[in-house]
């Protein structure tokens, strides 16, 4: 029976009723003057304790309990909340000769003047060189898109080609992300919504480690601020194999860069996590283009969003390997939207119009080649779902 909070007015009506059976008879002056002021003081003192019970109540569970509590659920099972997320990638730099370029060498972003940092100290050839970067300060408002030009904040160091823009690679600079939590009326700053933690703790519940099964992975994955979801593939591509498609649904596309999944690969092949016998792949989504036309009732701006959600959301919960009917599609949308009909009349994959979306998954066979493995997951650009109506 869950527990319930009674009112302040109930218990002193029961402290005054308690009384009056007590002292049945006594005269009017001890009833208004003594009995009814002891019958509020004890009230008043149940009910404190009463909302301490409730309070305690609450914070047992995972699903109630108050921000602050879900940290102390985190430091039991090991697994604190996401720190803010720092954007980070490689920029291209082009050399006239061999140079060295000092851990913390820093660029600026013209455009934003955010301020972006060299890994480590590293060496430069002749020519053009990848050079690992990472934002100086956390938040997406420091990610920046493929070919996105950078200086240098102080002078050029000698030999390098300054005739030739230093830009961005074709991965981009991505996983910066922070989160504005509010506990105790103090403001802290995470790398996930309170709720999404909640979400982990839940699964981290429900999923005990188990040496190294699906759940296992899927919660080393998404310790990361730059992961949302890992999809978990067992004796795939070879027997003893484990490959780990990441996600990340905070950016659009939901990709990870190189450098991003090289600090997952790092954590989640450890001798302390992984099976000794196993040999783990770790690679980023690869999203399928889809777009589709839906026809809905009513024709409103609020049902069209929450059609539009309850499709992505929908879509989001496939990854590779699977296949999604568009029946399937509709019956999900009438289920979590405001709409009273919906019908998909176009459902286009790639350039291709489909009654079914099909992810491929494809991972080689040698741990060693150079070939990049394939997990599609369903992806709907911000245009990619057209309403009319119907």
């Amino acid at each position: 029976m869950a527990f319930e909070t009674p009112t302040l007015k109930d218990l002193i009506r029961r402290a005054e009723n308690g009384l009056s059976v007590e002292f049945y008879g006594a005269g009017t002056t001890l009833r208004k003057t003594v009995l009814k002021v002891l019958a509020k003081v004890l009230g008043g003192s149940m009910y404190l304790f009463c909302l301490f019970a409730a309070h305690i109540w609450k914070n047992r569970f995972i699903t109630t309990c108050d921000i602050d509590t879900l940290d102390g659920f985190g430091t039991d099972y090991g697994l604190p909340h996401k720190a803010p997320g720092y954007a980070l990638g490689n920029a291209i730099v082009t050399a006239t000769q061999a140079v060295s370029l000092s851990q913390g060498t820093a660029f600026i972003d013209e455009t934003t003047n955010k301020e972006y940092q060299t890994v480590s100290t590293i060496a430069l050839i002749s020519g053009t060189n990848s050079v690992p970067v990472i934002a100086s300060e956390y938040g997406a408002d420091s990610n920046l898109d493929a070919d996105a030009e950078l200086v240098f904040r102080d002078d050029a160091p000698t030999g390098i080609d300054t005739a030739i823009a230093v830009t961005v690679d074709s991965e981009g600079l991505s996983g910066g992300i922070v989160c504005d939590v509010e506990i105790d009326g103090v403001t802290q700053y995470w790398g996930e919504t309170a709720e999404d933690y909640r979400t982990r703790l839940l699964y981290r519940r429900q999923n005990p480690p188990m040496g190294g099964c699906d759940s296992d992975y899927k919660g080393w994955a998404t310790r990361f601020s730059s992961v949302t979801d890992a999809f978990v593939f067992a004796n795939n591509p070879n027997v003893n194999s484990v490959s780990v498609a990441l996600a990340n649904y905070n950016t659009d596309p939901p990709v990870l860069n190189s450098s991003e999944i090289s600090t997952v690969k790092k954590y989640m092949t450890s001798a302390q996590r992984r099976v000794v016998t196993a040999d783990v792949r770790v690679f980023s989504v690869s999203p399928s283009g889809i777009s589709m036309v839906v026809q809905i009732l009513p024709f409103t701006e609020s049902v069209k969003s929450s059609v539009d959600a309850a499709i992505r959301q929908y879509l989001r919960s496939f990854g590779p390997k699977s296949t999604i009917v568009k029946d399937d599609i509709v019956i999900a949308a009438r289920a979590s939207s405001t709409a009273s009909n919906v019908v998909i009349t176009s459902l286009i994959q790639g350039s291709s119009s489909v009654d079914q979306i099909t992810l491929q998954l494809a991972v080689p066979s040698d741990p060693n080649s150079t070939d990049t493995p394939v997990g599609q997951i369903a992806y709907v650009a911000d245009n990619g779902i057209s309403f009319i109506s119907g």
